[in-house]
């Protein structure tokens, strides 16, 4: 439904190819082998969950591109598709770890020349959003955000996961003790409140 919203007629030409190309595979793939989202389906959790951010965000700040910021969310991690070796119990492949970001950089490139708009100014805006979306050199990012779509995408990108993170953890912690310390945050424990958590929307 989100997808089928883009307006703009060069994004949605790409993102519906690119859909109808790995629809599938989306839908079962991890999006990491561990710390979020490491589970059968948990590419599309997670791009999901950062659809309903990248929206609200958008509604917040008209000078974002909806478009661009959507389809930006949904091919940010498409790679780990060609990154991890099966949706269940997944290693990295080796062509996933010296190439992923870049083999779907590749990907991109040759479904743009397949619908002609391979030298669109959209086309390069996306691969900068892919390049982009962890953010800073340290964790991968071969360049850092330049547009405001790219930045929203690391933020958001970088939220949905470490909630997740945390929700894993709280949900094997007793009400009022601390979750064993989380690596991937910093090496933190996080308190489990006795307050019930909103249970809207």
């Amino acid at each position: 439904q989100t997808l089928s919203q883009i307006q703009n007629d060069t994004l949605s030409l790409i993102i519906q190819a690119v859909y109808e190309r790995y629809g599938h595979d989306f839908f079962e793939y991890p999006a990491a082998t561990r710390n979020h989202h490491d589970f059968v389906g948990g590419l599309a959790t997670h791009t999901i969950g950062m659809l309903r951010l990248a929206n609200a965000i958008a509604d917040q700040y008209p000078m974002l591109n909806r478009d661009l910021l959507v389809s930006g969310t949904f091919l940010h991690d498409l790679g780990k598709i060609k990154e991890f070796s099966a949706p269940v119990v997944p290693s990295y492949t080796t062509p996933g770890s010296c190439l992923a970001t870049f083999d779907l950089q590749a990907e991109l490139t040759k479904i743009a020349a397949e619908l002609g708009v391979e030298d669109s100014e959209e086309v390069l805006l996306l691969r900068h959003m892919i390049l982009s979306h962890h953010g800073v050199h340290e964790y991968g990012s071969p360049v850092l955000p330049m547009i405001p779509e790219a930045e929203v995408l690391h933020l958001i990108d970088n939220l949905d996961a470490r909630m997740n993170t945390i929700q894993k953890a709280l949900d094997i912690t007793e009400e009022g003790a601390f979750t064993q310390r989380i690596f991937a945050l910093e090496n933190r424990s996080f308190y489990k409140s006795t307050l019930s958590a909103d249970e809207e929307g």
